[in-house]
């Protein structure tokens, strides 16, 4: 009867072990693509930023139209409009899953 007992305690204990290994692999992967996409993101806002500041687009000859400049320029800030909005879910997306990480591993 203990021997029954402590198989069954020990099969509950190895079938918690797999569930805990399972949560860490699944946020493990979550959390690397978004620090990926974290960095790409900060690299995208930082390129959007040195081509807003760069003065006029033809430096080295005539200047083009306004209309041009106008719609170069409102690519680039919508650019780094949606670039600023990935950067904040990819972070939000990162610490999300590692708080439900904590929360499904410290349930009782």
């Amino acid at each position: 009867r203990f021997g029954r007992f402590m198989m069954a305690r020990g099969n509950a204990n190895a079938q918690v072990s797999q569930y805990r290994e399972d949560i860490a692999g699944i946020v493990g992967t979550t959390v690397t693509k978004c620090d990926a996409w974290t960095s790409v993101t900060t690299l995208f806002l930082a390129v959007g930023a040195a081509l807003s500041c760069a003065g006029r687009i033809g430096m080295h000859g005539c200047a083009p139209p306004g209309w041009y400049c106008a719609l170069f320029s409102g690519s680039i800030f919508m650019s780094i409009m949606f670039n600023g909005t990935a950067l904040w879910f990819a972070m939000h997306a990162s610490l999300r899953a590692q708080c439900a990480a904590t929360s499904l591993l410290t349930r009782q």
